[in-house]
């Protein structure tokens, strides 16, 4: 469902975006959607970027050596019977 944003844009913007629709014979709202759709879509990336720079365990990525070759992709099927043992206190 569209929504109607109603903005008031300061005369040197306004120019600009009236240029920028000439120059690419648009309309200023179609210019205005897409540079606001290109600007969300990069700020998502840049977010994306900062968690995963920012994620400590991204650091041991590659640092443990292990005798199960499918633990990454097992992992759950692990942990599910490491805590089975755990709960029914086998060794």
């Amino acid at each position: 469902m569209a929504k109607t944003f109603v903005i008031t844009l300061p005369d040197d913007l306004e120019q600009a975006l009236t240029t920028q629709a000439e120059r690419l014979n648009e309309s200023p709202e179609e210019v205005v959607l897409q540079v606001l759709s290109q600007e969300l879509t990069n700020l998502a990336q840049c977010e994306t970027i900062q968690k995963t720079e920012t994620d400590p365990l991204l650091r041991l990525i590659g640092s443990l050596s292990m005798d199960i070759p499918d633990l990454a992709e097992n992992h759950d099927y692990y942990i599910g019977q490491a805590l089975y043992h755990e709960l029914k206190g086998v060794e």
